[in-house]
C-alpha cells in the first residue's frame, strides 16, 4: 500500500503547483474564472496532502523489521542468524 499515499502526495504536489500557476495568472490581469479555479485547486491539494501524510503516518517504517523480515523469509541460515542474536520475534 506504500505506493498510494506516495501517488497521492505527488497529484497533491500537482494541484498545488497548477493552482499556483492560475493564481498567478489571475494577479497579472486575466480572467477571474483563474482566481476560482486556482484556489479551488488549492484546496483540493491541501485535502489530498492532508489524506496523504495521514496514510503514510499510517504506515510503519521500521527498516530492522523489514531486515529481519527478509531475514526469517531467507531460509534456515537467516533463522539460524536471529536466533543467535536473539532478535527473532516470530
Amino acid at each position: 500500500m506504500s505506493s498510494f499515499p506516495n501517488r497521492m502526495l505527488l497529484a497533491g504536489g500537482a494541484l498545488f503547483l497548477v493552482g499556483a500557476a492560475l493564481l498567478l495568472l489571475w494577479m497579472e490581469g486575466r480572467s477571474g474564472v483563474f482566481l476560482g479555479i486556482g484556489l479551488g485547486s488549492i484546496f483540493v491539494a491541501a485535502v489530498t496532502l492532508a489524506v496523504a501524510g495521514r496514510l503514510m503516518a499510517r504506515e510503519p517504517n521500521d527498516p530492522e523489521g523489514r531486515r529481519q523480515q527478509r531475514l526469517w523469509r531467507s531460509g534456515p541460515l537467516g533463522r539460524t542468524w536471529l536466533g543467535r542474536r536473539g532478535r527473532f520475534d516470530k
